[in-house]
């Protein structure tokens, strides 16, 4: 995998904007019912306790000691065979409690708890709740002054009155919980369908960066804030579309002009070098050397002017459309020149190479090849070792190739390698004019990967020289490829 594949690989999972909102609406739709949840759950609370407060001052209002003696002495009990929640007793200076009436029915009373100790610090009329210590049950309580110094207890269980609480606290989790994901469902449901122009963008986006500049973002609702995008990115898509239409047009009349321009310069050129191998040819001793000097000097220009115009046309050719699309072995013309560069040289070759089959355009690829070979033997260190590795590996759902080519030259610094591709880019410490070079050779190794879909990038290698690395996709023909030597 390349560097830009890894740098677009995904650092950890992301949400997009449309979960963001729906979770953000959802966690403000839980913080607010439970706002709602929890001050209904205590104002209820605070209601039931005064209800019960409320009972209890009610049992003990006016006298009722008098009114419960007259009901017994009349034999006429109101609450007989009904259920009484509040006992009422007489606790007297020597701490004795006397039962006057107690909690349940006349045919099931409830036992008495025991009174809290601090009973006597309690005002007329105040209420408290306790803790039975035997039971372990909850009560509530409220006294009033009886004569002689004794006091006048009424008590009442809490255990219905939590259970309440119990039953209106679930019901309130319920709630909240329902709200929550109802919430969370409506609110999933609106901003997907407000989201519905932007994913048309998006699309449409895609497919412009696809290639499809005929493709134009759909417009969203007059007068809304997607509107104004809408309308501003299509004029800057139209903007763009004009430029790089511009841009090429202008290229192919560049490219155009080159292709002539060099054609036309070669031809005199041949001609010149043919006379000028005449005139050497008919040189003698006799003749003056200054002359011989210039008929050489000029020679090796034409040559050198001969070799740029060479290099011009293989360059406009690597960029322009390859008529000969044939799937080949490019296995086999690595091999091949680097066996050559082994023959020809000093520099011995570590070659590992899969079977990797190719489509695209063979005579670029073998002038791609020539032109690695020939840079390792202009600035690479006779008998210094060469490394050529190829392989097959799967990215993005497809096969590509992956060749990487390591010397022990000089290497080029990391400040020049991206501008190393540009034309006629020579570098003074290692590429000067008396070394031949006009600067073309990467742009053309460069024009060639890029018009077979490929990248090529350039790092140290192990050996402390230059790295070469090409990526291409495979050919999908592999059985067409091996019939092509």
């Amino acid at each position: 995998m390349s560097e830009s594949e890894l740098a677009e690989q995904p650092k950890g999972v992301r949400l997009n904007l449309k979960w963001r909102l729906t979770l953000v609406t959802t966690l403000l739709i839980a913080i607010a019912s439970t706002i709602i949840g929890t001050a209904s759950y205590l104002t209820i609370t605070r209601v039931q306790l005064q209800s019960v407060d409320s009972s209890l001052e009610r049992s003990l209002s006016g006298n009722p000691l008098g009114r419960i003696a007259r009901d017994i002495a009349r034999n006429q009990d109101p609450l007989a065979g009904l259920y009484t929640p509040v006992a009422i007793a007489l606790l007297t200076t020597k701490d004795t409690v006397t039962v006057i009436q107690p909690a349940g029915t006349d045919q099931n009373p409830e036992p008495f708890p025991n009174l809290p100790a601090d009973i006597r610090q309690l005002k007329g009329g105040d209420t408290e709740s306790f803790t039975d210590p035997e039971t372990g049950q909850s009560f509530r309580i409220i006294v009033r002054p009886a004569g002689k110094g004794g006091l006048l207890v009424g008590v009442t269980s809490l255990e219905r009155y939590q259970e309440n609480l119990n039953q209106i606290l679930a019901s309130i989790i319920l709630f909240v919980a329902g709200i929550t994901l109802a919430g969370a469902l409506v609110s999933w449901l609106v901003v997907r369908k407000f989201f519905k122009p932007v994913n048309e963008m998006i699309e449409s986006a895609r497919a412009i960066a696809s290639g499809d500049t005929s493709m134009r973002v759909p417009a969203a609702k007059a007068g809304t804030e997607l509107a104004e995008l809408a309308t501003s990115l299509n004029g800057m898509i139209n903007s763009l579309t004009r430029s790089i239409a511009q841009v090429e047009e202008s290229e192919l009349r560049l490219r155009s002009f080159v292709s002539d321009a060099s054609h036309e310069i070669r031809t005199p050129l041949t001609v010149i070098r043919g006379y000028i191998e005449i005139l050497l040819s008919q040189t003698d001793d006799q003749t003056p050397e200054g002359q011989i000097r210039a008929l050489t000097r000029i020679e090796s220009e034409s040559q050198r002017l001969e070799r740029l115009v060479t290099s011009l046309l293989s360059l406009e050719s690597s960029q322009g459309n390859h008529s000969k699309i044939t799937d080949f072995s490019l296995d086999q013309l690595i091999t091949e020149h680097f066996a050559d560069l082994t023959e020809i040289s000093q520099h011995p070759v570590t070659l590992h190479v899969d079977a990797i089959s190719v489509s695209g355009d063979k005579d670029a690829w073998r002038q791609l090849l020539a032109n690695i070979t020939q840079n390792i033997m202009r600035y690479t260190p006779a008998e210094s070792p060469v490394s050529v590795m190829a392989s097959v590996f799967t990215s993005q759902g497809r096969d590509w190739a992956r060749v990487v080519v390591d010397d022990s030259g000089p290497g080029i610094p990391a400040e020049n390698r991206t501008q190393i591709f540009d034309r006629f880019t020579r570098l003074d410490d290692s590429r000067s004019t008396s070394s031949g070079g006009f600067g073309l050779g990467m742009s053309i190794m460069h024009a060639v990967v890029e018009a077979h879909g490929g990248t090529i990038a350039l790092d140290d290698s192990p050996g402390g020289g230059l790295r070469i690395l090409i990526e291409v996709p495979v050919s999908q023909n592999t059985d067409d490829s091996n019939s092509d030597a």
